[in-house]
């Protein structure tokens, strides 16, 4: 690994732990309390670096790109559905995977909401598309070296 690899992954992880600090009371209260152009910011700066990650054609961040795409679906799912869910007590287990998810892959993200100020359901299905973009990306420069080299 290259130090600007080094470097570029230090970065996504700072504003990664900094994303989730900032959003992550939005993320709980929200419609209740609402989201500050501080959480926008620090949700910008983190996609930002995790599309300047997808550069470097990580297989681990296919993977976790895979993984934000399935929580994305898996989450508005379970949001459209909660209430029929939470009548039989296999199912309401079933709902409960949204919680993690929710928190690893959704709540970095919830500054973005500021532009459209809707359930947390449908964002996050709107972040599945976001995280479908670094995997098409991560695959695209799976191929070239970090220099725009062709492998």
């Amino acid at each position: 690994m290259t130090n600007s690899k080094k470097f570029l992954l230090i970065a996504l992880i700072g504003t990664y732990l900094l994303a989730f600090v900032m959003n992550v009371m939005p993320a709980i209260k929200h419609p209740d309390l609402n989201v500050s152009i501080s959480d926008l910011i620090t949700s910008v700066l983190f996609g930002f670096l995790l599309l300047m990650y997808s550069k470097t054609g990580s297989k681990k961040l296919r993977i976790v790109s895979i993984v934000g795409i399935f929580s994305g679906v898996v989450i508005c799912i379970i949001y459209h559905f909660e209430s029929v869910m939470s009548v039989n007590p296999f199912l309401n287990a079933i709902a409960s995977l949204q919680y993690p998810l929710y928190a690893i892959f959704t709540i970095p993200f919830f500054g973005g909401n500021l532009f459209f100020d809707i359930n947390y359901g449908t964002y996050s299905l709107f972040l599945s598309l976001f995280y479908g973009v670094v995997l098409g990306l991560s695959i695209y420069f799976k191929k070239r070296d970090f220099n725009g080299q062709i492998r």
